[in-house]
């Protein structure tokens, strides 16, 4: 196996611990799970509006296609989250 096909144990650690600073500085780790799909809405208004921009100025095509990839991610995460609370609401309590 190549030497750069190997990934160390400290680089994916060092990797974790940038996703995590990138996480926390968007103010997306200690989110309370109530407070998610109202983040996820908030942020999925955002893209719209730069999205909305990218269009009418007709250029930046990558930057459009990344727009509206996120906003498809984003409808996947907030579609799960509304699975899940429908779940937790008709589960009987323990």
């Amino acid at each position: 196996m190549a030497e750069n096909e190997t990934v160390s144990g400290s680089d994916k650690e060092n990797d974790d611990q940038r996703a995590r600073k990138a996480l926390s500085e968007a103010g997306l780790v200690e989110i309370r799970l109530e407070e998610f799909a109202q983040r996820i809405r908030d942020v999925k208004s955002l893209i719209m509006v730069r999205l909305r921009e990218l269009i009418d100025i007709g250029n930046n095509i990558k930057e459009r296609e990344s727009a509206a990839y996120s906003l498809g991610t984003l409808k996947v995460l907030e579609l799960k989250l509304l699975a899940q609370d429908s779940q937790r609401s008709d589960s009987p309590e323990s």
